[in-house]
């Protein structure tokens, strides 16, 4: 970034990540919203007042919360007068949100922004058929029961049925399990090799849960109605798995060739995820030490119809630039895993000389990763994936674990559905 102001996150906080239907099943994204945005504020201590911007992410909107933002904020304790708004960019919808806020503050219209994302898959809006809605329509203009009720009857039974919205990309007509197995084939990811780093998500996910590594960027939820029981802790991470369990997994997209089971994809999640970003100068002021500061950020996007989620190897090179920055100078680096096959792809991309010279321009290819500096907490695999949260785990996630490694320089980078890419650099100081 030329601007020599700095953007400087003060704090980021999580609900844990719960399996769709489970726990969180009772709550809505508005209250997957409140949750860390209430404790965010509570434990840095901001006065609701200092707040200039709020920003959220999230995939699938509720009619009934049509500016989830300025619910959130609403109901977190922020200031009517503090304008809010909600952004949509598929799984880096967070990072949207994110980005935004680092906008605002770069072009002086704020100083305090407080972004994040969140998503309930179990609270997913069921619609109706067309022609259900048109007799729904035509039955309220009826002046009496019968016109009222005369349009109904034209009805089938198929009229009725419920409308589920689709997970497929309306480009392609393939839903991104698909995409993946054309992914894995192209850039020629085994099987094995998929589950064995399915099985490395989960394993590290565990150590990390055991030795208290997301402690502090968790926050207790308790589940109503009666609030008794509280959840403080991932449920979807498997201790133990081992491999065999992973390859006895069937192929879920395609059942006879295909190598992307449930095992080694990203499972279906709940939750929130809430950062709080300020300009330098109003960090220092307030007496905050941040947790790291954005050095860069990028975005790219390819042909969802050939690379849909290729988009990291778009983004994170152009990351790179701007942070003046390589692969090599990257302490740690978050990258999200949709499935196994999107994550390999993209790291063959990062150190593929072709690639580079056909796809991107360049007459190098990036790099190749260090897998030992690649998601050292786990992943999306073993944590899970609400699609609009995800993005601010990543970096909630990597923040903390710089902290605890005494790193300077991290990434985070994430594909999305609409072949879209996202890749953010953060420095310590």
């Amino acid at each position: 970034m030329e601007n020599k102001k700095r953007v400087a996150v003060v704090g980021g906080i999580r609900t844990p990540f719960i399996k769709a239907g489970g726990d969180f099943k009772g709550l809505s994204s508005l209250d997957l919203g409140k949750i860390p945005a209430k404790e965010l504020i509570n434990r840095t201590d901001i006065s609701p007042g200092e707040i200039d911007q709020v920003i959220f992410g999230t995939v699938i909107p509720t009619i009934k919360t049509s500016n989830l933002a300025r619910e959130i904020a609403l109901g977190s304790g922020v200031p009517a007068s503090v304008p809010a708004f909600t952004v949509t960019s598929a799984c880096a919808s967070a990072n949207q949100a994110f980005t935004s806020g680092i906008d605002s503050i770069l072009s002086g219209n704020s100083d305090v922004v407080l972004t994040g994302g969140v998503e309930s898959i179990s609270d997913f809006p069921v619609l109706f058929s067309k022609k259900f809605r048109d007799s729904f329509f035509a039955s309220s203009k009826g002046n009496n029961l019968f016109q009222k009720t005369k349009p109904f009857l034209k009805m089938g039974v198929s009229d009725i049925a419920p409308d589920v919205p689709a997970i497929s990309e309306r480009s392609t007509g393939l839903t991104m399990g698909e995409s993946a197995e054309k992914m894995a084939m192209i850039h020629r990811i085994s099987r094995e090799d998929q589950d064995r780093f399915a099985q490395r998500s989960h394993e590290l996910s565990s150590q990390a849960a055991s030795e208290g590594v997301f402690d502090e960027e968790i926050v207790h939820t308790f589940i109503p109605p009666d609030y008794a029981k509280v959840v403080a802790v991932d449920n979807n991470v498997r201790e133990g798995l081992e491999l065999q369990t992973l390859s006895d997994l069937k192929p879920v997209f395609d059942t006879q060739y295909g190598t992307i089971t449930a095992g080694n994809s990203a499972a279906l999640t709940d939750g929130g995820a809430a950062i709080l970003l300020m300009s330098e100068e109003k960090a220092k002021a307030l007496g905050y030490k941040p947790m790291g500061y954005v050095r860069s950020y990028a975005y790219g996007a390819v042909d969802p119809g050939d690379e849909l989620l290729m988009g990291t190897a778009y983004s994170t090179p152009r990351a790179l630039d701007r942070a003046g920055l390589t692969l090599r100078d990257i302490d740690l680096i978050e990258m999200h895993e949709s499935f196994s096959a999107q994550v390999l792809s993209n790291l063959n991309a990062f150190a593929s000389k072709k690639f580079a010279r056909e796809k991107l321009g360049r007459s190098e290819a990036i790099g190749e990763v260090d897998i030992n500096k690649l998601n050292v907490s786990g992943g999306s695999i073993a944590i899970g994936h609400p699609f609009g949260a995800t993005g601010g785990r990543l970096i909630i996630t990597l923040l903390h674990r710089m902290a605890k490694r005494s790193a300077n320089i991290g990434l985070v980078t994430l594909s999305a559905a609409g072949g879209i890419g996202v890749s953010i650099v953060f420095e310590k100081e």
